[in-house]
């Protein structure tokens, strides 16, 4: 993509309508991402978050307002956008490999599949999977099974890769390790990201800013930005200039007196 944002959203809503009524999920989200830019969606359950997320995908088209990905308005899951769900979803007749080249195939047969060999091992070399492309993800550890799930988000060589919870299941020791791989992989390929998760030093860890959003109707409350250097350790979560950001991002979800930060050292735009 030559200039413009990655990600542009302008005026979103989005209703649900049942024989029970109508829920109401989001209303009026503008953001804007820019290329290489990660940002995280944090908010209580239910705001919308990963219905967000799959408007940008595709998955799910707005009542109003318009999603743009790479110039191009949203009607479909795009070409260029790769998605990470909770649960790596393998099968589990399928070996690692097989797993990663899975969309390929899908959409362009076996051939194409057996064509991306060689980069599905790259891939899982990347990830630090080499010498279990034949395993099966019964012979994978939980962590493995997501880093087997980031491949085969990657394998298409997508520009924005949205990521709902990817690491929610883990527990808290892998999930960090986790994270911290994530960041390098999305270092190492330069791509733009849009993480949804409940976990506020995930969002910090990760994340260029933190978009906090409010409860159902989902607005944004505020953005966060994370002026931390990159690359990030586990070691600068304990530190002040770490904690400073997660107590803005706490401050917006709970704008009471007796919690909200002073939002020093890390400048925050109320939307």
């Amino acid at each position: 993509m030559m200039g413009g944002p990655a990600v542009e959203l302008d005026g979103v809503e989005k209703r649900f309508v049942s024989r029970t009524g109508t829920v109401h999920a989001l209303d009026t989200v503008d953001l804007t991402v820019a290329p290489g830019e990660f940002v995280a969606l944090v908010g209580p359950s239910g705001c919308g978050k990963s219905t967000l997320l799959n408007l940008v995908g595709g998955l799910l088209l707005p009542s109003a307002g318009s999603v743009v990905v790479n110039g191009h308005r949203v009607t479909g899951p795009p070409a260029e956008v790769g998605v990470m769900f909770q649960s790596p979803v393998l099968l589990d007749w399928r070996t690692a490999r097989e797993n990663v080249v899975l969309p390929l195939e899908v959409h362009g047969g076996r051939r194409a599949a057996r064509k991306a060999g060689e980069r599905a091992d790259a891939l899982l070399r990347l990830v630090g999977l080499d010498g279990f492309t034949d395993r099966h993800p019964g012979e994978l550890s939980g962590g493995m099974q997501q880093r087997v799930a980031i491949c085969r988000m990657l394998i298409a060589d997508p520009d924005v890769l949205l990521l709902d919870e990817p690491f929610g299941a883990l527990d808290e020791l892998t999930r960090e390790h986790m994270n911290a791989e994530l960041a390098r992989i999305v270092g190492t390929t330069a791509k733009t990201a849009v993480l949804v998760t409940h976990n506020i030093s995930e969002a910090v860890f990760l994340s260029d800013r933190i978009v906090v959003m409010t409860p159902r109707p989902g607005r944004v409350a505020g953005i966060v930005d994370v002026d931390l250097p990159r690359p990030r350790t586990l070691e600068q979560v304990t530190t002040e200039p770490f904690q400073r950001v997660a107590r803005a991002v706490r401050g917006l979800l709970d704008p009471r007196p007796s919690v909200a930060a002073d939002g020093a050292g890390a400048r925050t735009v109320v939307g």
